[in-house]
């Protein structure tokens, strides 16, 4: 075979395979003067490339439309264990509340994840309105309530049910009574690590700005902290959910990093610290406790 025509029969499916095959049967028929065969077979390869890679309505979009149409069909069903199955674990979820780990304890949390308004959403949901593919990212479904894999599997549900609303609250309360009594007051629990010295915790205080607190790894967070720092800032690293934030004490930064995206051997974190714009320590994170 080709490598034209290998090219074509990965990327275009049967109901347009043959109308292209013949397209280019027809292009290296056609009447050339003084143009050598090589010639034309290095055409029609150049031709087999671009057509690789500018017909996504041949390819991508049957393949993400049948992808979604499954996906919609097992929700509607309203199978429990259909769905668990549907999962790539670990799912994660909003602090303080667990990851989900595997089929069995989605089947538990169940009711804090889905209802019956996001299935019945997702069940009466039109592929074309409803659904949209976001390249490496996956496929979001509305505004990002819910997110698939290219195979149909759930990566991340950002809804929130009443109960599990209400579950994510007492949690919160119960977080806040056994910190120290001067870091009871925040709006929502970020992150708590350990390094090999440290450790850390990050709380959002307001909308839009965050609290950091260190103590040496051998204190708990019931004890108070060596150091608080308020006013820290979010800021997102690229589109793949690395991110880090940033608070400040006079010429001193100190920066936690977060990485959602890296080698087999990345640390879920690092924590830097800057006096002078000069890195002066830099330590990955041991353990998490909260958070990523």
């Amino acid at each position: 075979m080709k490598p034209w025509q290998s090219i074509i029969r990965q990327k275009c499916p049967n109901t347009r395979r043959q109308t292209v095959f013949a397209t280019l049967r027809r292009c290296a028929a056609a009447p050339l003067v003084r143009i050598r065969m090589k010639l034309i077979t290095a055409t029609i390869l150049a031709f087999a490339i671009i057509l690789s890679f500018s017909c996504p309505l041949w390819s991508a979009e049957p393949s993400f439309e049948n992808t979604v149409k499954k996906f919609i069909k097992v929700v509607a069903r309203k199978d429990r264990k259909a769905l668990a199955n549907l999962v790539s674990y670990p799912l994660q979820r909003r602090v303080p509340l667990s990851s989900i780990d595997n089929p069995k304890q989605f089947l538990e949390a169940y009711d804090e994840i889905v209802d019956e308004k996001i299935i019945k959403s997702i069940s009466t949901s039109k592929v074309s309105a409803d659904w949209s593919e976001m390249g490496w990212r996956g496929i979001m479904f509305q505004n990002g309530p819910l997110w698939l894999d290219e195979e149909g599997k759930i990566t991340a549900i950002n809804y929130q049910t009443e109960k599990g609303k209400r579950k994510r609250a007492e949690l919160i309360e119960a977080d806040k009574q056994k910190l120290h009594a001067s870091l009871r007051d925040f709006i929502e629990p970020i992150l708590e690590w350990e390094t090999a010295k440290y450790r850390i915790r990050i709380d959002k205080i307001t909308d839009v700005t965050f609290r950091y607190a260190v103590w040496p790894v051998q204190k708990k967070s019931s004890e108070t902290p060596d150091l608080i720092l308020r006013n820290g800032t979010l800021t997102f690293d690229g589109s793949g959910g690395n991110h880090h934030y940033d608070f400040k004490s006079g010429e001193v930064l100190y920066r936690c990093l977060v990485w959602v995206i890296g080698d087999a051997d990345t640390p879920p974190g690092e924590v830097e610290i800057y006096k002078r714009k000069k890195l002066v320590l830099n330590q990955p994170v041991m353990k998490v406790i909260k958070g990523r």
